[in-house]
């Protein structure tokens, strides 16, 4: 696919996103700054009910999604607006019977695979969601209407199809066990994190225009979103405002790593 650049007003949009963000340089400043939106480096991952015994679990799954979210960019691949995430957090039903039989040292292991499986297959899904769906939505004139319709959709994607695509073995990932039964108990912990979970994602949908040579992002519109989404429901607000930004000299250390 060809490299186009994407800029905003004076800044050139280097994108990056670890699930989550953007930056800009500034190309006709001669001293250059780099401005960047507050990043979320991964999914954070809580308990319905809080056990002390399960807090170990909990950790364990935290520490997965961080590691398994190094490197994750969201880019974009078309339509007529940027999708950046900010905020993601990942309810999950410690009390499910299943689930919890997964909470023991003796199938730690496969809780460890399962929860690898999950964020891949959600990451998998939002992927598709940025590269195959947006092109259809119009967040000026239907805000309410298609911001309902990106949540509805991405609950199509992660939860509607999964029985289906789980139970016709759809679902591929790299790391399978050849040991059978960790991979059976694997593929169990997998489903039971899906099935008992329920996701809140945060962001913005910026406006993106084009020209022959460049993509830019619109300095004239943004909306805000709050999407909640489960097997059984799903649920949008929104507002008309753009991500906040800092402003820092190029080289400084109090800037993470993009």
């Amino acid at each position: 696919m060809k490299m186009m650049n994407i800029i905003l007003s004076f800044f050139i949009l280097v994108i990056s996103a670890n699930v989550k963000a953007a930056s800009f340089l500034d190309v006709n400043n001669t001293n250059p700054k780099l401005i960047a939106y507050d990043v979320i480096s991964e999914p954070n991952a809580t308990f319905v009910n809080d056990n002390k015994r399960h807090y170990t679990y909990l950790n364990l799954i935290n520490d997965i999604f961080r590691d398994q979210s190094k490197n994750t960019k969201y880019a974009y691949e078309g339509g007529n607006y940027h999708l950046a995430i900010i905020d993601f957090d990942i309810s999950i039903d410690n009390s499910n019977r299943l689930l919890k039989k997964f909470f023991s040292e003796k199938r730690i292991e496969a809780l460890k695979l399962g929860t690898i499986y999950f964020i891949s297959y959600i990451k998998n899904k939002i992927k598709h969601l940025i590269s195959r769906y947006m092109y259809k939505y119009d967040f000026e004139k239907n805000y309410a209407t298609d911001l309902m319709n990106l949540a509805d959709d991405l609950k199509t994607l992660i939860y509607d199809r999964f029985v289906y695509e789980f139970t016709h073995d759809l679902i591929k990932f790299r790391t399978i066990p050849e040991n059978k039964k960790l991979k059976e108990r694997s593929n169990q912990a997998f489903e039971a994190l899906v099935q008992n979970s329920s996701m809140n994602i945060q962001g913005y949908c910026i406006k993106i225009t084009k020209d022959e040579n460049h993509i830019y992002l619109s300095k004239d519109f943004s909306l805000y979103f709050n999407i909640t989404i489960s097997k059984y429901q799903s649920n949008a607000t929104y507002d008309f405002e753009f991500p906040e930004y800092e402003v820092v000299e190029v080289g400084t250390k109090a800037l993470r790593k993009l």
